[in-house]
Parts: C-alpha cells; structure tokens; sequence
C-alpha cells in the first residue's frame, strides 16, 4: 500500500444524513475533505448543515426516538450485530477512509475498525442480559427498570473517527434511544460511512450532520435532546456543559497521562518500546497518550539510553505504508502549534533528549524532553503531539503527587511487582483507570472508561454505558 492510496476520493459530495435517510442532504453547503498529509489532495467532499436545517433535525430526531424506543431488547440487539456485520464486511474501505482523512497509520486504523466490531458485538451481549430488578421491600413488590433518556446529541472529534462514534452509537441502539451525531469537521466521511450503515442494518433512528461550530452550540441548547455526549478539548466539553441546560451530560475530554517506572518489570528494551509507541503513535493526537515519564532515580542510566534508541527506531513518514508508526499530524496549525509549544518548553529551561523538529510540514518528529518542571504547558497541559517529558523522582510518594498535580485524571500507568506500592498507587492517583505494567493508552472498550478533574464526567464503555442513556424508574405496589 503507498501513498497513492489516498487519491481514492469519493466521486461526489455526500449528504448528511436525517434519521436513516438522505434526502435532505444536498440542501445544505458543500465542504472539501482534504488529505492532512499535504492538504491539498481533495479526499471528497461532505454537505454541511446550517441554521436553516436545525427544525428539521430536532423534528426527526423526536420522531425516531419515538419511533426506536418502542423495539424490542432482541431487535436492537439483532441490529448491533447486523451493523458488526457490515462493518467487518467494509473493514478495508473503512481502515483506507481513516487513513485518508486523518492521517492515522494503517495499521492503527484496521485496529479501529476491528475494534469498532468488538463494540458492537459487546453492547449486543449486554443488551440480551439487560433484565428487569424485582424485589421485596417493606412488604410491597418493587420493580426497578431502565428507560431510554430520549434524542442523544453525540459531539465527536477526528482522532477516531469510527471508535469514538461507535461507542456513543452502540449504547444509543441498546438503550432505545435515537441519536444525531455532529462528526468533527476533519473527519466526516468517515462517520456518514458508518450512518449508512448503521441505517442498512435496521436502525434508522440516525442522523449525521457535519456542520460548523455554531450549529453545534444551538443544538446542544436545543431542548429536542435529552443527553449529549461530547468527546473533545476540556475547553470546549465544559463550555457546551455550561449551555446544555437540564440535559445528561457525558463528557470524555483530555488528559496528559504519565506512567510512572518504578521497576523494570521486564526487559528495558521492550520496555522503552511500549512507552515509545505509547508516547508517539498517531503524533499522539489520542488523549492517553503517554505524556509524562516519570522514573525511579536509580533506573534512568539504564532506561532513558533504551527509550531515546526506541523512539529513534519508530517510523516517520508514509501512513498508508503497513510499517508507519507516525503519519502527518491533522493539520500544517497542529504541526506549528507543536513546535510553538517546544520552543515556549526550551526558553522555559527545557532539553530536547531526541526529536524537536520536523519530518516535513506536515510531520512531526517524536520528541523527549528533560529538565522540565510541572508548571510548564509539557507537563501542566494536554499537547496532544508527539511530545513526551521524562522526569526522574526518589521516592515513591514524589511521583504519586507529581501525577496528581496536574488539572487532569483520565488514566495513569505504573511498572511494578510491588503489591503495596500498586494498591498505594491505587488508592492515592487521581485518574479515572491505573494500568499495571503497562502505558495508560490502552482502552479496554469492554470497561468502563473515563476520568476525573478536567478529564470529563460519566462513562463509557460496554459494562456500563447503556446507563448513561437511559434513565432508573421503580414501580412500587402494595
């Protein structure tokens, strides 16, 4: 597979997509989709929403959900695994779709796809064990049942464009719920890909809208939803939590992991490569990415020469190429805002370790930094880029509090065997998930994901996302 691959376009630009249908769409304004790789290789081109079309999506969105929410538990559980279906069916399209409009590696993007399906096939599950609670108390019968919350809004952002869809989408099918989901403006080919399929497996209570900003906020003011699910910035989920009014809110916002070494859990050469990868994969444009690197003092001489060799090692360059680690970061800003951001660390007192500089315009080089102190935007903010800092500490407790100093708490890892240590660790960080042994970027889409602080509030994940969609009602009799 080379680069030529993303001279693949859509021939047309497509509609958005109104409760399982289009034939709204071309009403709208039509957008360019470029290649982030070069920004000029037209991907194809996607019709966007306006004010004008904002009665209608509020309009379909109440008549799908009151249409959808009166299916059976088996029904939406049948169409779950026919949209697993027709994913697995797409996998190759798909994984090429993302690669093309985000500028993902290859290898990463079939990784989304398959896991997309693993949701899918997962909530499928959860909604056959989904039973009525029945009890006694106090001498009467009581009957504890979930409903569906009603129209959810689903704000998704361009880092994964299938997954993190996928995992409002799911839930929203099994709770009974419709759903209009507003694709980030990078990445919405990639989402009315999955609207027509979803539609194709029976669920047609969907809408997807591309649209600008603006028609976003309106919508999350809207009283026609009921929940909205925002994956993004802290900035911005927080702000469209404040103009939500009554809604459930979801939100599933940034993070700037760090994964504290304490131990060489294993050999330091695969160690080194597993906090590279997890460092630097995707330019580290995912939320946990490993972005702090703290290390026991008496470990640096043998870990920071085996890290720096690992990040030298990862590939650079053509993401449609199956060996690819980092691909072009979404946009020529990003790649500027990374370097603005190196250069405000390295007037601050910072070191560059490796990297610092770019592949191409485009491209940003993997870059470790030392000499770095908590209050600098490499340490106190989420860069979302290929940037990581390493920081050593003596005692154990120094680097629990260092964790802890920061506005965010999505997830945190720490290498040890020490039984006492972990439950320390455990018991003290601050973060919605503690990974042993291993980086904080790796989700487990079955468990309950999420964090705490600045990071967002609820959950996702199968075992118990279709809670944030629906609501707790008891029936009492005597």
């Amino acid at each position: 597979m080379t680069l030529s691959s993303k001279t693949q376009a859509a021939s047309a630009a497509q509609p958005f997509i109104l409760q399982g249908s289009e034939r709204f769409g071309k009403s709208g304004s039509p957008h360019p989709i470029y290649y982030p790789g070069d920004a000029v290789t037209l991907i194809g081109e996607a019709y966007y929403a306006d004010d004008l079309h904002i009665e209608v999506i509020e309009k379909t969105a109440l008549q799908g959900f009151q249409n959808f929410r009166k299916t059976t538990l088996k029904e939406r559980a049948k169409i779950l695994n026919n949209l697993a279906d027709r994913l697995e069916a797409h996998q190759e399209a798909l994984a090429l779709l993302i690669t093309r409009e985000s500028g993902k590696p290859i290898t990463l993007s079939q990784r989304e796809v398959a896991r997309s399906v693993k949701v899918c096939r997962g909530y499928a599950a959860q909604v056959e064990r989904t039973t009525d609670a029945l009890m006694q108390v106090e001498g009467r019968s009581v009957r504890l049942s979930r409903f569906p919350i009603g129209p959810v809004l689903a704000i998704t952002p361009y880092n994964f464009p299938l997954n993190l869809v996928i995992h409002k989408l799911a839930p929203a099918i099994a709770a009974g719920c419709s759903i209009t989901i507003k694709p980030a403006p990078q990445t919405p080919l990639t989402a009315l890909y999955l609207g027509r399929l979803a539609a194709e497996a029976g669920y047609e209570a969907i809408s997807v809208i591309p649209a600008q900003n603006n028609l976003a906020e309106t919508l999350v003011r809207s009283s026609a939803f009921a929940k909205l699910s925002f994956t993004g910035s802290a900035a911005v989920g927080w702000h469209l939590r404040s103009i939500a009014g009554n809604k459930s809110v979801t939100l599933e916002l940034g993070g700037n992991a760090a994964v504290i070494v304490d131990e060489l859990t294993e050999p330091v050469e695969s160690l080194a490569q597993r906090i590279a990868l997890g460092a630097f994969s995707f330019a580290g444009q995912i939320c946990i990415s490993v972005q702090r690197i703290l290390i026991q003092d008496a470990l640096k001489d043998a870990l920071l020469p085996a890290l720096v060799n690992a990040t030298r090692q990862l590939k650079v360059g053509d993401p449609f190429k199956a060996d690819t680690d980092i691909g072009p970061m979404i946009s020529i800003q990003q790649v500027q805002r990374t370097r603005s951001i190196i250069k405000d660390a390295l007037k601050a007192g910072a070191n560059v370790i490796y990297g610092g500089n770019t592949f191409n315009a485009f491209t940003m080089n993997p870059t470790l930094l030392d000499r770095t102190t908590p209050a600098m935007a490499v340490n106190a903010e989420e860069v979302f880029a290929p940037i990581a800092t390493v920081s050593t500490y003596h005692h154990f407790e120094e680097a629990l509090a260092l964790v802890n100093q920061s506005r965010y708490g999505l997830q945190a890892g720490l290498y040890s065997h020490h039984t006492a240590k972990i439950e320390q660790a455990y018991q003290a960080l601050e973060v919605g998930a503690l990974l042993i042994n291993d980086i904080p970027t790796t989700r487990l889409d079955l468990l309950p994901y999420g964090g705490v602080k600045d990071s967002g509030l609820g959950r996702e994940g199968v075992l118990c996302g279709i809670e944030e969609y629906t609501y707790l009602k008891t029936l009492i009799q005597k």
